[in-house]
């Protein structure tokens, strides 16, 4: 008889470990990996009258994974050295790497489709400036032919993939990684809950 009330009682305790972990489990994970997407150079976009530097775009590839089915929508807001990045069209941009021909400011019901565990977003900030003289040296590594003379906006100049980039000009991302960037990211589940992660880009 004993034996069979402790059997219940640890089947009763397993079942509460369960759900327990089942509810406490972030609706979200976000890992961020080396991504293929092209660094590239751009005019200064905040103010284009400056021509002695330019904007150098690195992109962030950040892997979300779905751990509920009641995920809804997900936002985010971009943190350079503990301010919030506003301007989603000079700042930085992001975009659906399933569909990176428009930016996008959230993930909504039709991207969170039951079918879809993963997400990838690819996130272009564009506030690391460099001088032209950088730029150059970095056109030259590069083996492109290009005059950095008159960008207008909209002008693009490919260099690399940011992973070979991350490889190859470590001064640079040396510089950028002293200041301390996040992505910090908001999940509505459900009707009224919200969950709020914090993740530090590792440039």
């Amino acid at each position: 008889m004993n034996n069979f009330k402790n059997m219940k009682q640890l089947i009763f305790t397993l079942l509460i470990i369960i759900l327990f972990s089942c509810n406490s489990r972030a609706p979200i994970d976000v890992k961020q990996i080396d991504s293929q997407e092209a660094v590239t150079i751009l005019p200064s976009l905040k103010n284009p009258l400056i021509k002695d530097s330019l904007s150098l775009s690195i992109p962030i590839e950040l892997e979300i994974h779905i751990n509920s089915s009641k995920v809804s929508y997900i936002t985010w807001n971009y943190i350079v050295n503990g301010k919030s990045q506003y301007d989603d069209t000079f700042d930085y941009q992001v975009y659906n790497k399933r569909n990176k021909t428009h930016p996008i400011s959230n993930l909504n019901a039709n991207d969170l489709s039951h079918s879809r565990k993963i997400i990838n977003i690819i996130l272009k900030e564009r506030n690391h400036l460099i001088s032209k003289k950088e730029a150059k040296e970095l056109l030259k590594k590069y083996h492109i032919n290009r005059s950095l003379d008159n960008l207008k906006f909209g002008d693009t100049i490919k260099l690399t993939t940011y992973d070979k980039f991350k490889k190859e000009n470590k001064e640079i991302i040396k510089n950028i990684t002293k200041i301390n960037d996040s992505i910090s990211f908001k999940v509505t589940r459900g009707e009224k809950y919200f969950f709020f992660l914090d993740k530090k880009i590792n440039w």
